[in-house]
């Protein structure tokens, strides 16, 4: 059975919460934390001199700086959409209490200080200091709303290029914006954009003019990286209207393509009744297809999700679908269009280039020998599997 994903965001809240009773007034908050605790909070707001500070001179300084309207304001500004609500709400609440609040949701301000959690008596409090509320008010939150708006949308343009093309120039990404609004941005505004993005830990890594999703660079050297990123001005990109493109902010966002469909339809049908399980399974898939992973990996989901394939026909129909789903997924590697796209375009060998493992009329077994390789996928030989 699946791990319940309340239950584990309740317990990473508990995690990060002080554990005790309540408390609203920074000087209190601040003295009750541990040295280590103080030191981060210093760190993350880049508070110089704070490794020769004590723990009082460390809670002096963050009070200080979390309460100057001046600091608060860049904070407040590189905050996302869910930051931004989060923030309205405590400003006009004493706490939000929610166990299963998501974490990301005030993650970063909780490593800022400029909220707190509390976990007591069974209940997790997400809650802003007096003291800070006062100094966020000066800074007019509701006159800063529409300047954070258009701020936000740039910051969801940079996570939609990183989600959706994995590697892409600014100058491109410059291009794309500006075609899509009237107010137009220059790249060092989109850079500085990027940085920010970077320094907050989201998958964002930008290495010179070159914009690359977390995911990609993190087991990536410089090589590997110049690698990605060669041949990247000859390469025609996937551009989808505004809309479409500002989806692919949300990091967990892929298209639903009928192929997926077909498969999922197809996989609850006659391998599995758990359509949870079955989700997770197509969401890994995709994944592996937006990658350009091999083929056996994309097979390999069923066993690891624990799906198996009950004759060869299913085996062979499972393939079958595999391959029309690799075809048109948007791919990293193609600048975001799928296999069939560069192929209408001619943009590829349409002979090489589509992936056509096996015959797709109905109700045929793959032609496989006895000793070969079982095709479902198992790494068995026929004979001791399906072919049994």
């Amino acid at each position: 059975m699946l791990e319940d994903p309340r239950l584990q965001m309740e317990e990473r809240n508990i995690q990060h919460a002080i554990i005790g009773d309540v408390m609203n007034r920074l000087p209190e908050i601040l003295q009750s934390l541990t040295k280590s605790r103080l030191s981060s909070l210093a760190a993350a707001n880049q508070i110089s001199g704070r490794s020769k500070m004590k723990k009082e001179e460390l809670a002096d300084a963050l009070s200080a700086y979390l309460t100057d309207p001046e600091q608060l304001r860049p904070i407040v500004m590189a905050t996302d959409a869910d930051e931004w609500a989060l923030l309205e709400k405590v400003m006009n609440e004493p706490s939000i209490q929610d166990n299963t609040l998501p974490f990301g949701h005030y993650a970063n301000l909780l490593e800022r200080g400029l909220v707190f959690s509390f976990f007591n008596e069974g209940k997790l409090h997400v809650l802003m200091p007096e003291e800070i509320k006062a100094a966020a008010s000066q800074i007019g939150l509701s006159e800063l709303k529409k300047e954070h708006g258009s701020k936000q949308e740039v910051y969801d343009y940079i996570a939609a290029a990183a989600h959706l093309y994995g590697v892409i120039k600014l100058d491109k990404l410059v291009q794309l914006y500006n075609s899509q609004h009237d107010e137009s941005i220059t790249k060092e505004e989109l850079a500085a954009c990027a940085g920010k993005m970077g320094d907050r830990g989201q998958n964002i890594l930008l290495a010179g003019d070159v914009l690359y999703n977390g995911l990609i660079a993190g087991s990536a050297d410089e090589n590997k990286l110049a690698e990605l990123a060669e041949g990247l001005d000859d390469k025609p990109f996937y551009v989808p209207e505004k809309e479409e493109l500002l989806r692919y902010a949300d990091m967990g966002y892929f298209e639903m393509t009928p192929q997926l469909e077909e498969l999922q339809a197809f996989v609850l049908n006659n391998m599995s009744k758990d359509a949870e399980r079955v989700e997770h399974l197509l969401d890994d898939i995709q994944w592996a297809c937006v990658q350009k992973s091999p083929m056996q990996e994309l097979i390999n989901q069923f066993d690891r999700h624990k799906i198996p394939f009950k004759t060869p026909v299913h085996a062979q129909r499972v393939i079958s679908l595999l391959a029309e789903v690799y075809n048109n997924t948007r791919m990293w590697a193609n600048a975001g269009h799928t296999l069939v796209e560069l192929s209408a375009m001619n943009a590829i060998d349409p002979e090489k280039g589509l992936v056509r493992l096996v015959d797709e009329s109905d109700n045929t077994v793959p032609k496989v020998g006895r000793n070969e390789p079982c095709p479902c996928g198992s790494g068995l030989k026929y004979k001791k599997c399906h072919g049994k």
